[in-house]
């Protein structure tokens, strides 16, 4: 009787443990497959999906803000109400650059590029631009363009005051009061990062916080 009861009950522990290897081996392989499509489509960021809500108004009023004078923003085409999808085109637009000049996205065309939209008093943004500074610097043949908006809406640095702070020197340009550049860009929120194709197509639209892993994951799709 014991010897028939230990071979009923076999197989059930038998099928039971080969349902826990095969739940353990197609987590690996979900593990293992996920690529730029599967960032773009799972939330890999940071809890706070977005850090901001827009706060336009009179950026450059407050704060000490330097934001650039009505006029001397361009973009083509209309506002935008959301971020700029896979691709879609982004837009030509020109800007005064933070340290001098002009920055004009038409420049960065022929080659993949990275745009950041980012706010100085941002908390995420400040976390995460040294992040795409060191990251960026590994990937020679990917452009940098980051915008800087909502100068002042809130208290914090000047945008000049936190790029002298924490060392920085990529192309940032300068959004005017109205934030003429987030809204043909559909900024919703800070920051906002669209990796480019070299074709001037977004390849992936992320917002929130992205960690340094997934950073160079997605430039290396580009490179």
């Amino acid at each position: 009787m014991t010897e028939g009861m230990q071979t009923g009950t076999r197989p059930r522990r038998e099928r039971q443990v080969a349902r826990e290897e095969a739940e353990r081996r197609a987590e690996r392989r979900a593990q293992r497959s996920r690529t730029l499509v599967t960032v773009g489509g799972v939330v890999l960021i940071a809890a706070v999906v977005l850090a901001v809500v827009l706060l336009m108004g009179d950026g450059g009023s407050e704060g000490g803000g330097e934001a650039a004078t009505t006029g001397d923003v361009t973009v083509q085409g209309m506002p935008r109400t959301a971020p700029l999808q896979p691709g879609e085109q982004v837009p030509s637009f020109t800007a005064p650059g933070l340290s001098g000049g002009r920055i004009a996205w038409d420049d960065y065309r022929g080659s993949p590029a990275l745009l950041s939209v980012w706010a100085a008093w941002c908390p995420h943004c400040q976390a995460e631009m040294p992040v795409i500074d060191r990251v960026m610097q590994d990937f020679p043949d990917v452009g940098v363009v980051t915008v800087v908006t909502a100068i002042g809406a809130q208290p914090g640095p000047t945008p000049a005051q936190y790029m002298q702070e924490r060392g920085l020197d990529f192309p940032v340009a300068v959004d005017d009061g109205d934030g003429t550049l987030a809204r043909g860009l559909g900024v919703t929120g800070f920051p906002t990062l669209y990796f480019v194709n070299s074709d001037g197509t977004v390849a992936l639209q992320l917002g929130g916080e992205v960690d340094e892993q997934t950073l160079r994951t997605v430039v290396e799709q580009l490179a």
